[in-house]
């Protein structure tokens, strides 16, 4: 503790003031958040972060106290303990937060940081533990307390600067542009767990107002990366309005459909008898019977294609999930597998990358689109799937080397009843149904062509970290 002069008390006053007040601040910049839905994976331990800045605003007005009414009372044991376990306390919190953001990040120095962190723990306690009977209690908790800045103040500040540092730049956001701020956030982190955990107040005021500019930074940086939450929530409610007002057009639709499918159905399957009846009555005359095939074909196309516009004006119900893209697109291929036996396929998927949507939903989307590439390359039988992040989407690109699409088309294909295939092929619904699976999912489907062959662009919601 070091002497005051009036002019001093009143620095000191103002510095830990705003000091304790910056730490509160981010304390309740965490618990006023809206990220109760969030699927950012930080948001789970926010929670911690906030009491950290509870604990430590909390022990920074004490000390503010302790400071100021010094001479007005004899400095206990009990204080002495008081002081440094809620020290402990708040550093043991953003330790915590650190320890828990190593599992978010992808970074191969993570286990043997972990191992690092648990043997100085160890060692700490077993220090605690040698010296309590060789020291006089009150040099005891003071060396106590040197340690557990050093140890916990500047250990805990720089593994959550650190960690948070790695996992804002790992967090590439266009959508929400929270990178910078959670890699700002980190520093100001790792500063302060220098300024407070190796610089003693007995140095002077100005190690005070170094703490002080730390916090306020901390704050500053936080606040700017958690604007993230309000982005994410925000295009959340827009997906609900967007998703209910779609709804409700495609239940509208379906109820229609249905009744005209029903419609004609009735008549086709009509239809359909009264061939068979025919058939039998006919006398057997080939050029007879070469017409009602005919006849048959047509009106088992007619189904066929009723049934088709049925299933583009049925009302799906989408339920969003984590996918691990590269197991989609394996389970995808293996129902394909027959069409594609002859095949040279190319998967280029991390493991690791994920997008939200439902599985079987996006699992016909990959099916159409390989039985498309299939019927296409008749020549040049190779097939290659990538993926990879672009800001907030996971791109999904399937190429094969089948003959492009003329210019003139390639707008058109996805347009439901247009196919470029030959007449009783197809019913040109497979892609227009694609498209739809793809919209409900807040993506999009886009045909490219390329040199010597045809790129299908999936754009997908990527699962954040």
């Amino acid at each position: 503790m070091f002497t005051l002069t009036p002019m001093d008390t009143f620095v000191v006053f103002t510095l830990y003031l705003i000091y304790g007040l910056a730490f509160f601040a981010i304390g309740f910049s965490v618990v006023f958040r809206n990220y109760k839905n969030s699927q950012i994976s930080i948001s789970k331990l926010l929670p911690i972060l906030a009491i950290f800045g509870f604990v430590h605003g909390i022990h920074e007005w004490s000390e503010l106290y302790l400071i100021l009414y010094q001479d007005q009372f004899e400095r206990s044991q009990t204080i002495e303990l008081f002081k440094t376990s809620k020290l402990l306390i708040s550093y043991l919190a953003l330790g915590a937060f650190g320890w828990k953001m190593l599992d978010l990040i992808d970074w191969h120095w993570v286990k043997w940081g972990k191992i690092l962190i648990g043997v100085l723990l160890i060692a700490f306690t077993l220090s605690l533990v040698d010296r309590f009977d060789d020291q006089a209690f009150t040099d005891y908790i003071n060396m106590s307390n040197n340690h557990v800045r050093v140890l916990f103040g500047l250990g805990s500040g720089v593994l959550a600067g650190i960690t948070m540092i790695v996992y804002g730049k790992q967090f590439y956001d266009v959508e929400h542009q929270a990178a910078s701020p959670f890699v700002y956030t980190g520093a100001a982190l790792i500063f302060y767990g220098i300024t407070s955990g190796v610089l003693s107040s007995e140095y002077g005021i100005w190690v005070i107002f170094l703490r002080t500019l730390c916090a306020l930074a901390i704050l500053h940086f936080l606040w700017r990366a958690l604007r993230v939450f309000d982005r994410e929530r925000e295009l959340q409610i827009e997906a609900m309005v967007h998703r209910s007002f779609q709804d409700e057009k495609l239940k509208e639709l379906g109820e229609l459909t249905s009744a005209v499918a029903h419609e004609v159905k009735t008549p086709l399957s009509s239809a359909m008898m009264s061939c068979d009846l025919l058939e039998k009555r006919l006398p057997d005359d080939e050029n007879v019977s070469r017409q009602l095939v005919r006849i048959r074909n047509g009106i088992e196309r007619a189904a066929h294609i009723s049934q088709e516009v049925l299933n583009y004006a049925h009302h799906r119900q989408v339920s969003f999930n984590p996918i691990a893209v590269r197991e989609l697109c394996q389970s995808a291929l293996s129902l394909v597998e027959y069409r594609l036996s002859d095949f040279d396929i190319e998967l280029d998927i991390d493991s690791k990358l994920q997008v939200f949507g439902d599985a079987i939903h996006l699992e016909e989307v990959l099916v159409n689109i390989l039985v498309n590439a299939a019927d296409a390359s008749e020549l040049n039988k190779s097939v290659s799937i990538s993926a990879y992040t672009l800001g907030s989407d996971v791109i999904m690109e399937l190429v094969n080397r089948g003959p492009a699409i003329p210019d003139d088309v390639i707008d058109k294909v996805m347009q439901p009843f247009f196919t470029t295939k030959p007449v009783g092929k197809g019913t040109g619904m497979g892609l227009a149904i694609c498209r739809q699976i793809m919209t409900q999912h807040h993506g999009e489907l886009t045909l490219h062509n390329i040199e010597n062959g045809l790129m299908v662009r999936l754009k997908l919601p990527k699962v954040t970290q």
